[in-house]
């Protein structure tokens, strides 16, 4: 009996001094909600795979390049990134479950301009201050105006007196809440163009329209019109983006037309409000990290005639608010 008493004697104290221990451990092996060591200040994150929403369908410039970036990222964080379209309402259905998400690190949104033009257009009532910046990973290869070839214009000047002597007759074709919708409300203001602007939710429907004689003039992704260029079913007007294209050196820009309309979309990547500032720091890196790649640079290249871009954190919160505050310019003009 008294062997049993001085056993149970030492378990006891050998329980209270694990006690103790834990408790002058201050809780370092505790985790928080994200799986990341509370006192690490997140650089255990990652501990599972991280949800990569793409507020478009599968299969575009978007989807793609969000793809492209998961692929890499799983080498260099160690864990799986799942990349999951949410289509709906010019792309403010896939942000809007973002911004909801727990900010725990593992639910993100691969997006871009269409961010902005979503406030600006009035289909979303937040716009990047509703989410932590991770970083501007990207740029698209352009987008273009684009009519048929046998259209009775070939400048975008021309374009613009043709609608304005047929007012509401020139139909642009433009998915709502996005940069097509943006750019030709743009164009109707600034320019005083009379084009009557009809939905067509998806770059595939607006080329199809445009095939079939339904529209007039879309505003598309290049990558989606380039083929029927070529072919000569289709001629550029001019291209929407800042500079000219070094892959479309005789196109010329809206701007260098005398239109006073442009945008360059850039791809961001988010995470919804309140993520630990080192877990957004340490994925921001891994973009970094993925963005030096030469095989990144070949892929996306390849599929779409891009060059690598990132700018971090800092950089991109600034250039973002300065492209909110372009955007919203028009804020008016939609409601």
């Amino acid at each position: 009996m008294k062997n049993w008493k001085k056993l149970f004697a030492l378990l006891s104290a050998i329980a209270m001094m694990c006690t103790l221990l834990a408790g002058c451990n201050g809780g370092s092996d505790t985790t928080d909600d994200g799986g990341a060591s509370t006192d690490e200040g997140g650089t255990d994150w990652p501990t599972k795979s991280i949800n990569m929403i793409v507020p478009m369908g599968a299969g575009g410039d978007t989807d793609f390049n969000a793809r492209t970036y998961a692929m890499y990222l799983e080498d260099v964080l160690g864990e799986t990134v799942a990349v999951t379209n949410i289509t709906g309402n010019g792309g403010a259905l896939g942000s809007e479950e973002v911004k909801n998400a727990a900010p725990d690190g593992y639910t993100c949104l691969f997006y871009h301009t269409c961010l902005n033009i979503n406030q600006a257009t009035g289909i979303a009532d937040y716009g990047s201050e509703a989410f932590d910046v991770v970083a501007v990973v990207g740029e698209s290869s352009g987008e273009a105006v684009v009519v048929r070839a046998d259209a009775p214009y070939d400048t975008m000047e021309e374009l613009i007196e043709y609608s304005q002597a047929h007012p509401q007759t020139v139909k642009i074709a433009a998915n709502t809440g996005a940069t097509s919708h943006w750019a030709s409300v743009v164009l109707n203001v600034e320019e005083d163009a009379q084009l009557n602007i009809v939905n067509a939710s998806s770059s595939a429907e607006r080329v199809a329209s445009l095939l079939g004689g339904h529209v007039d003039v879309i505003i598309n992704p290049i990558g989606t019109v380039q083929d029927y260029v070529t072919s000569g079913d289709f001629k550029y007007l001019g291209v929407t983006t800042s500079e000219r294209l070094d892959y479309l050196p005789d196109v010329p820009t809206c701007l260098e037309q005398g239109v006073n309309m442009s945008y360059d979309l850039t791809y961001y990547v988010l995470f919804p409000k309140g993520v630990d500032p080192a877990i957004t720091e340490k994925f921001a890196e891994a973009f970094k990290t993925v963005s030096e790649m030469p095989e990144y640079a070949e892929a996306i290249k390849t599929a779409y005639n891009q060059t690598p871009l990132f700018m971090d954190t800092e950089e991109s919160i600034a250039y973002i608010q300065e492209e909110n505050e372009k955007m919203m310019a028009y804020a008016d003009y939609f409601k």
